[in-house]
């Protein structure tokens, strides 16, 4: 069976990406560029969607291609240390887009977006209908401690608006009518246990306490279709573009003077989206891959299929090409600014990035099967430091998990 790629991700670490492949699935580390796993389609088929949970042994697997074993409307959940498959979720329609997150598993559909507790008990904690989302379009920002947010972000009912979910209003126990129920069909849980046991550090939040009668927020970000979508880490930030794809618009999702103890505390969250940047990709129509925030949020990654990948100073502005101010914080700025660098990967070829441990390095991941890394400064220079075809790539004999 081909080689033939049918999607690329990278975890959230930021260290190991995925490939789904009509051949089945690989998994590689960023640093070094290694082979960490390889299933073949005897055991996946051919695979349209493959996400990992951070570095732990659970992938989630939608089958797609040319052969697939497993319906496009079905989600299941490999166990790669029992090297089985522990969960199935149906759907009753396909499925377009999963994020894992250590305490939840989010799946979209066309017209909706499902929440489930993951990965111990699995259960539906709530759904919410979309407007039409053709691309599963949806972000949610990790959590690292409890004095953060969790916010969804998804496009709403109004062409290029952005619906912004607090996750710690999501009702889990408020009871469904029959006509309310989700598109959810059935969920098996074949080895509750053994999971449990090798995530045993991975806890569920309880959401029974939390009101549901908060509804999402909205913000009107583009006059056109919204394209992609991202939140900072700690959900502060959120990052916007259209399908026309010449801009990138910067929010800021909270009050900034609120205190941290408000800010955690469930009763008193405020989100209140204000544009704070714009920065330029270009001035041609482009379709925008991917955007991702740096883990400290100082500077911004955009990939678009003109084959370049752009980089924004966030807090630095004045690093950024033709901007007129000098260095300022995050504040209320309504002009647009050129990237700082960028660099050349296929065009008209779907890649995702992130950023290195050195946060001046930059991974490209691309859909042609190439690997590349660069390193940037703030004077506004880049040099490639790796470059590979990572299908050559052979597994190393070890195993994926920490």
């Amino acid at each position: 069976m081909s080689n033939f790629i049918n999607n690329v991700s990278i975890n959230d670490d930021g260290d190991l990406f995925t490939v789904s492949l009509d051949s089945g699935i690989r998994i590689y580390s960023m640093e070094p560029l290694v082979g960490k796993e390889f299933i073949d389609s005897n055991v996946m088929g051919s695979v349209s969607i493959c996400k990992l949970l951070s570095r732990t042994n659970l992938i989630a697997i939608v089958g797609g291609g040319t052969q697939p074993k497993f319906a496009d409307n079905t989600l299941l959940i490999w166990d790669d240390s029992l090297k089985k498959f522990v969960l199935e979720f149906t759907f009753a329609t396909r499925v377009l887009s999963v994020v894992l997150r250590r305490d939840r598993l989010f799946v979209a559909e066309r017209f909706r977006i499902n929440c489930f507790s993951f990965p111990n008990s699995p259960k539906k904690l709530f759904g919410l209908e979309t407007r039409d989302n053709p691309d599963g379009i949806f972000t949610v920002n990790t959590l690292n401690n409890a004095a953060e947010i969790q916010l969804l972000a998804y496009p709403g009912h109004r062409i290029g608006s952005v619906q912004l979910l607090d996750l710690k209003y999501a009702n889990s126990t408020q009871p469904q009518s029959s006509e309310q129920q989700s598109p959810l069909q059935n969920v098996t849980t074949l080895l509750e246990k053994q999971i449990s046991n090798s995530l045993h550090q991975i806890e569920i939040n309880d959401l029974s306490a939390v009101s549901s009668s908060i509804s999402p927020c909205s913000l009107s970000a583009h006059t056109s279709e919204i394209a992609c979508l991202a939140l900072n880490q700690n959900g502060t930030l959120l990052a916007t573009a259209s399908r026309k794809g010449t801009l990138i618009r910067i929010f800021r999702t909270i009050e900034m003077d609120t205190p941290s103890s408000i800010i955690a505390d469930e009763n008193r969250t405020v989100l209140n989206p204000q544009q704070l940047i714009e920065f330029r990709r270009g001035i041609d129509q482009a379709l925008v891959y991917c955007i991702v925030f740096s883990p400290d949020s100082d500077y911004l990654l955009v990939s678009s299929d003109k084959g370049t990948v752009h980089i924004f100073a966030l807090k630095e502005l004045q690093y950024n090409k033709r901007s007129s101010i000098s260095s300022v914080p995050l504040v209320n700025i309504n002009f647009s600014n050129y990237a700082l660098t960028k660099f050349t990967v296929t065009a008209e070829c779907a890649c995702v990035c992130c950023f290195g441990p050195d946060p001046h390095s930059v991974y490209a991941v691309c859909f042609d099967g190439t690997f590349h890394k660069y390193h940037f400064k703030n004077e506004g220079t880049c040099v490639r430091d790796n470059f590979d075809n990572f299908l050559d790539v052979p597994i190393e004999n070890d195993h994926i998990l920490l």
